[in-house]
């Protein structure tokens, strides 16, 4: 289901976290070194699959540390996502151009408290869900949770922005597994200020994938 996410151009592997430690680079696992043995797995895990998807495009031999802001630093020429969810990992890698970013976010279906739901949606998105059969709110309230993160992820890269969940409002197309993300701060440029996405439910997960592409140039 994740190659539904995205067009042409993007390269995505999963793989359940497994213990991987003697695959990190010398820098990679001083980074991690004192994470607790499934953080490690997860972050070994997707390393391993980023450098394989990154060896069909020609790159070998790189070292994926994150930055001061925790986002992983790719190659140069390289848009790419790293998610993790209860021992699953996957990652999407594109060229860049003419992809200039992607946002990959994946997370374990489960039920979802008042709380949480109300941090999430805006009170337009709760309406909407409020109007679904109560059987299906709880995966469509993760469904936001997760589509706003493919949005954060995927406009971060152009705007260094950290956005809130109540800065961002979707419109979900639930039958296309679609959906349309509006900022609502009115301090981001337009080419990430609404973007397009897709999500999927796939074997208890929910999917996203939201890319932005170089409209000047074909994937």
């Amino acid at each position: 289901m994740l190659a539904t996410l995205f067009g042409s151009g993007v390269l995505v592997r999963s793989a359940a976290a497994t213990d991987a430690d003697d695959q990190l680079t010398p820098e990679e696992r001083a980074y991690v070194e004192k994470a607790v043995a499934s953080r490690r797995a997860e972050f070994a895990t997707a390393r391993v699959l980023a450098r394989a998807a990154l060896a069909e495009l020609g790159i070998v031999g790189v070292s994926l540390v994150p930055g001061k802001d925790r986002a992983p630093v790719w190659p140069a020429g390289i848009a790419g996502s790293i998610t993790h969810t209860h021992g699953y990992c996957a990652v999407a890698v594109a060229r860049s151009p003419p992809v200039r970013a992607v946002g990959l976010d994946i997370e374990t279906v489960r039920p979802m408290s008042d709380g949480v739901v109300a941090r999430i949606l805006t009170p337009r998105e709760r309406a909407w869900i409020d109007g679904r059969p109560r059987a299906a709110r709880d995966g469509l309230a993760l469904a936001f949770f997760s589509a706003k993160e493919a949005y954060y992820k995927c406009q971060y890269p152009v705007t260094s922005r950290y956005l809130g969940f109540q800065d961002v409002e979707l419109e979900i197309d639930e039958a296309a597994g679609a959906f349309e993300a509006r900022a609502l701060t009115g301090e981001l440029p337009a080419s990430v200020a609404r973007l397009t996405g897709r999500f999927a439910f796939d074997d208890g997960r929910v999917l996203s994938g939201v890319l932005l592409r170089d409209a000047a140039l074909p994937v």
